[in-house]
């Protein structure tokens, strides 16, 4: 039976960035498309920093090392040692990979940035013994709600940018933001060439929240069903979580949809959460077929992720990871032990140590008039507060995140200055009550409001 992914979350691309190795991409079909979200990561300690309650300034690891567990020796070795090089918005910009013990270069990693803050290119070089030569690189575009619109993984060679894999896709939304449709194009580097892939159409209710989706795959020239997911019901739509859903496979030989999955989400205040994933196997019969565990700390990393399988009617381990972590007094990752769970030994087993040092402050660029008179109100609110902002001198979007105490962002928007002004009504109905700070990454620096939510 096919089964689908439960509730994927994305990790941070500087996670890949970090590990030196090429990432596979694939077109975001089935639940991860719908239930794509940011992933707390503490991995490399980076993105702890980028979304850190500190508007005003931003603490992060100059340094970091990697060691690997041998299982021969039972001990740390192969230890790599990782510079990191920051822009003033406190996101890396450069990854100096060497040799621990002999300070020899391995690699380089060079980010770049749109004006969203994501990234557009990630670039790998090697060290060739006398200077750093490149070796491959991905570039990615967004539109203006931050999604993904191209997907290029390049390799050098012959002193050229030979692709090896490219992916694109175009989206329709309504006049919410709500993604309606959205068509994907995978690129033929034979013929150079780009050939349909996949269509997914989105249904919404009156709420304008997506209640069920379908996926077609292009074949012989006509895009055929192959899967859906219905009956959607959402515990916390802004950040796009789901309580729970239901999929179907398209059964092409009787032309009817088959093979019933449903999964059901269970969260915590802090973001942890389970899901349970269940198929139909007879009238108004769900068995129990796999359970995931994800676990975070109260400053959102990840420590634990547990997937299991129903067997004998009884949950068994199937596969998990956790993390041990160690914090400086002000909260930073200082020491990360990762560990895999072997299922023939019933117990986990060390994998990676990284340890973060030399850690720096810096000081973001504040664009302290245009904060000084914006504005954000009524505040307190109960449940919605307008911000307005004026002489934005820049057109394009303005990326806009909700934090909350923690650091962790909560909501993101994307706004639109009109001729310069930017005037929204934040929705924070959902979120607890408590302090929040919204974030505006403006060409002219970072504009921070806070607003009390009761």
């Amino acid at each position: 039976m096919k089964h689908f992914l439960p509730l994927t979350l994305t990790a941070a691309l500087l996670t890949a960035a970090l590990s030196g190795t090429a990432q596979s991409h694939k077109p975001a079909h089935a639940t991860k498309a719908l239930f794509d979200q940011a992933h707390h990561h503490a991995g490399s300690g980076l993105e702890q920093a980028a979304r850190a309650a500190g508007i005003a300034s931003v603490t992060v690891p100059g340094r970091s090392i990697e060691y690997y567990w041998d299982l021969a020796s039972a001990r740390w070795g192969g230890a790599t040692t990782l510079t990191n090089t920051y822009n003033v918005q406190g996101r890396v910009t450069q990854i100096i990979s060497t040799d621990s013990a002999t300070n020899t270069p391995y690699g380089k990693t060079l980010l770049t940035y749109n004006t969203q803050g994501l990234v557009t290119e990630e670039l790998e070089q090697n060290w060739n013994g006398s200077a750093y030569v490149n070796s491959y690189r991905i570039q990615q575009a967004y539109d203006a709600n931050g999604r993904e619109t191209l997907y290029l993984d390049q390799e050098w060679r012959n002193n050229a940018w030979l692709t090896r894999y490219g992916y694109r896709s175009t989206r329709t939304y309504n006049p919410a933001g709500a993604i309606l449709t959205e068509v994907s194009e995978t690129l033929n580097t034979t013929t150079s060439i780009w050939e349909p892939d996949y269509r997914t159409t989105y249904t919404v209710n009156a709420s304008n929240q997506w209640t069920e989706f379908t996926g077609q795959e292009w074949d012989n020239g006509v895009y055929v069903n192959d899967y859906r997911v219905r009956n959607v019901v959402w515990y916390n739509w802004a950040k796009l979580l789901p309580a729970y859903y239901e999929q179907q496979q398209w059964d092409p030989a009787t032309s009817t949809w088959g093979e019933d999955y449903r999964t059901t989400f269970t969260y915590q205040p802090n973001g942890s959460y389970v899901s349970i994933g269940q198929e139909l196997v007879a009238p108004n019969v769900w068995l129990n077929d796999d359970r995931h565990t994800y676990t975070y700390d109260n400053l959102g990393n990840e420590i634990l992720h547990q997937g299991e399988i129903w067997t004998n009617n009884a949950w068994v381990i199937d596969h998990a990871s956790r993390a041990l972590l160690s914090y400086t007094a002000g909260n930073q990752v200082r020491r990360r032990v990762e560990q895999e769970y072997d299922t023939q030994r019933n117990a986990y087993v060390n994998d990676r140590l990284t340890t973060y040092s030399n850690f720096i402050t810096l000081a973001t660029r504040r664009a302290t008039e245009l904060e000084a008179a914006a504005a954000l109100y009524p505040n307190p609110t109960l449940s919605a507060a307008t911000l307005s902002i004026a002489g934005l001198r820049e057109q394009g979007t303005v990326r806009t995140e909700v934090l909350n105490t923690l650091g962790q962002v909560v909501q993101t928007l994307t706004l639109q200055p009109r001729q310069g002004t930017i005037r929204h009504e934040l929705n924070l109905s959902a979120l607890p009550a408590g302090l929040y700070t919204v974030r505006l990454h403006a060409a002219e620096g970072t504009i921070a409001k806070r607003v009390v939510k009761n």
